[in-house]
Parts: C-alpha cells; structure tokens; sequence
C-alpha cells in the first residue's frame, strides 16, 4: 500500500486497486520488508510482498473482472474476497491459489503484527484473455477454463511447479529494479508464472507428451483413460486397470502420470468431481444425491472434497450458474 507502480507505463485502471484505511496509510507500508507494485502495459499487474508485517492494520483492494493468481512462497496468508474466507500456509512449501471475478470485488488481506510473509499477487484483465481468444474457437480455450472465467468467484488451488517459484524468486529479487532489461525480464517471468498456474485447466487431450514416453505406453496411458471416463461409478479398480493394460500398478501409476500429470486416482477424483458439479446444475440433483453417485458416503465428505477442488461449496452450484448467466446478459 503506498509504493508506485513500477510498470512500462502508467495505466488510468488497473486489474487491482489498493485502498487506504485513512489518508495517511497511503506513505506507509504494512510490512518492514521491500514492496513494489508493477503493472505491464498488457494490463497484468504484480505485487511483491516480501518482509515482516509490523502493524494489525488490514491490507485491502478492489480486484477489477479477470483473474487473480496468488503465490505464498514462505508464511500464511488469510484474508477474504467478496466475503469469501481464504486461508493459505506455505508450511510445507509454496501454495497458490486462483480467483475468477466477473465484476470488481474488494480483497482484505488480514496481517498480524510480527508475522513473516513473501508472496506475490498476480491480477490478469479479462480483457487480456478475450483479445489472445478471438478467433480462437472453441478449441483454443479448454472448456474447464473457460467455465472458470465466467462463473464468479471460482476458486481453484493450485501447486506451484519448481520453475514457477524460481519466476517468482527473481521477480521479488528485481522488484525494485526499474531499468527497461527488469521490466521485460518481470514481464517474461509473470507470463511464466501464469502459464503455470493455468495449466491445470488444460484438457487432458491436449496436453503435450513428455519427448521421453515411448508410443507403447502413450496407448496404454490414453487406454487406461477410457477405461476410468467409462467406469467413473467405481466399477473398475486400480489393479483390475494394470491388468487390463498390460502393466504392474507401479508401472501404470508412473506412465499416466508423465501423460496426464494426474495419478490414476487424482484423475478419477477430480472427474468424478466435474461430473457432479454437472449434475447439480443441469439435471438439478440435490447435495446428498450427487454425493453418492460420485462415490461419497458422505454429504459432508462430499462437500469438503467439492469445495477444496473448485473453491466454492456444492450448494451455491445453482445461485453461481444464474449469477453467470446474468452477467452474461449485462454484457450483451
């Protein structure tokens, strides 16, 4: 709060806007450490937060329509979008997380006083994605992507790769750097990091083939695929799949993973997942009945797992999907 923006040029609306609790925050900062804003003439900005929070005081924003990519390197975070609570701890290593918006929405960051904290916030325009998807058709933008976009306040975890957190070290190192070789280096580096952050939603077809796979076993990988979309019930089994592919379980679990990026389970789960999200809003199924077509005793189970994947429990499914289509009619 109160640093300038260190971008290519200055821009009269960004992604995000920072507020001050009173006139005075302005020349202050929240945290003892090096904070810089810097915002692209592409219209993504980056804030670098690295240091000591010395004060309880709140750090708060507007977030403009688009997307929102946040990476905790080292530290908690907890704060609330729209309302929405967020909780994020890099305990165990570098967490992210993605937010849509379809209008602007406040962000509140909570601080507490001696608490340590380095992350980076990354805000990219909706505008940014529709002028790189025109003309694209429907098979420039993976289908789960595109929902993501338009549904809003999705939510969506993310795992950082070790190259994604090696772009957000030299982005924080360079900060402070406002020579033109920074600037474009940061830029390289944001659009790095969002490319890692997004590749979650591409879909699994396609996905590119690690050079180092042998035909074989991209056959029996694409196989062993089918055979869960087909038995999505529960049907099949991890071992009966090995055998039906030609594979030890080790085998099979090593070869999807280099294609897909998923373990066999990780895969069903989260398709399982997609196809109850569906339910819930095409077919109008209650909680409790997609629970268990989706393989959970229980509704509670359901609803963590629901909510941890997709950012938003499975009981706002119905007043999200007419908030989408409402928006959607605003902007015609």
């Amino acid at each position: 709060m109160g640093s300038q923006p260190l971008g290519l040029r200055p821009k009269s609306s960004r992604p995000v806007e920072w507020i001050s609790a009173t006139p005075d925050d302005a020349a202050h900062d929240v945290t003892d450490r090096q904070s810089a804003n810097r915002s692209f003439a592409s219209g993504i900005f980056v804030r670098a937060t690295d240091g000591i929070e010395t004060t309880n005081r709140p750090e708060e924003a507007v977030l403009q329509p688009g997307v929102c990519i946040l990476l905790l390197l080292e530290g908690a975070l907890d704060g609330a979008v729209d309302g929405s609570s967020f909780s994020m701890s890099a305990r165990r290593g570098a967490v992210g997380r993605l937010w849509a918006s379809t209008h602007p929405v406040p962000l509140r960051r909570t601080a507490g006083r001696g608490r340590y904290t380095r992350h980076l916030l990354v805000t990219v325009p909706l505008s940014w994605f529709e002028d790189r998807t025109q003309g694209a058709g429907s098979g420039g933008v993976p289908a789960e992507f595109s929902t993501f976009l338009r549904v809003h306040l999705a939510a969506k975890e993310w795992e950082p790769s070790a190259a994604a957190i090696r772009f957000a070290e030299d982005m924080l190192e360079r900060s402070r750097d406002e020579s033109i070789l920074a600037q474009i280096a940061a830029e390289r580096d944001t659009l790095g990091l969002m490319h890692d952050a997004l590749s979650g939603f591409r879909s699994a077809e396609s996905r590119p083939v690690p050079r180092h796979m042998r035909s074989r076993d991209l056959v029996r990988a694409q196989t062993a695929r089918e055979m869960i979309l087909r038995n999505l019930d529960g049907g099949l089994h991890l071992p009966e799949i090995a055998r039906r592919t030609g594979m030890s379980v080790s085998t099979l679990q090593r070869v999807f993973r280099d294609c897909y990026g998923q373990t066999v389970m990780e895969f069903a789960r989260v398709r399982r997942l997609e196809v109850a999200r569906d339910q819930l809003e095409r077919d109008g199924l209650s909680v409790g009945e997609a629970a268990g077509r989706a393989g959970y005793s229980s509704p509670a189970n359901f609803a963590t797992a629901f909510h941890r994947e997709f950012g938003y429990p499975p009981s706002q499914v119905k007043e999200r999907a007419r908030r989408a289509a409402l928006a959607e009619l605003e902007a015609e």
